[in-house]
């Protein structure tokens, strides 16, 4: 009998105990609530500030660096793309079509899928990213260059933001001397710059209407 009174104060005092220890549990406020929604609220401008200074940072990164560099980029990323097999061929146009000076006697021209659709529907600007790629050919069909356009914001405001560029065959950079000076064609080439500004397609620095 001794024992069995004994278990039964062990068992009071034990679920005493613990439903004190269940009472003392905190609960969070209304007070703590409107606390930690105003430290969410004040979080998230900070991240929003925080990205649109990395964009910043990236567009300043991109404005440094040299047309030579940014050309070689672009070369990279049209051959990783197998440009003029997977590229769309500019609207209405096929392979080696009659071209005039100062391209070539013949060419063929791909744009990728960034600027296809604009182009299609002759949108009066083209959205950044669009890379227009221009394959020169001789008369007798042999790749002479590529020329190239790239919408690349921010590069060039004053001029919608082309990024110009000649490339040989093998990706390398034409160069011409003038003046005594040798130059390499990319960035921003006035002799581009002044015949595509006067285009009159209805699409800005775009010389042919998609047919």
């Amino acid at each position: 009998m001794y024992k069995l009174m004994l278990i039964l104060v062990v068992l009071t005092i034990g679920f005493f105990y613990a439903g004190c220890k269940g009472q003392e549990t905190p609960t969070q406020s209304g007070e703590d609530t409107e606390i930690n929604k105003a430290d969410s609220e004040g979080v998230i401008p900070e991240i929003e500030q925080k990205v649109e200074k990395m964009h910043e940072e990236i567009e300043e990164k991109e404005e440094s660096k040299a047309p030579e560099e940014i050309a070689s980029g672009l070369w990279r990323l049209m051959k990783s793309e197998n440009f003029s097999d997977r590229w769309q061929m500019w609207p209405g146009t096929d392979t080696l079509y009659k071209g005039s000076d100062p391209h070539g006697a013949l060419l063929t021209t791909y744009i990728n899928s960034i600027g296809y659709e604009a182009v299609f529907k002759r949108e009066k600007e083209l959205p950044p990213g669009t890379i227009i790629a221009m394959e020169n050919y001789m008369e007798g069909k042999t790749l002479e260059a590529i020329d190239v356009m790239y919408n690349l914001v921010p590069f060039d405001p004053e001029h919608r933001n082309w990024f110009w560029v000649k490339f040989a065959p093998d990706g390398k950079l034409f160069k011409v001397e003038r003046d005594g000076e040798t130059l390499t064609l990319a960035g921003k080439i006035t002799e581009c710059i002044e015949c595509h500004s006067a285009s009159s397609s209805g699409t800005q620095y775009i010389m042919t209407n998609p047919k």
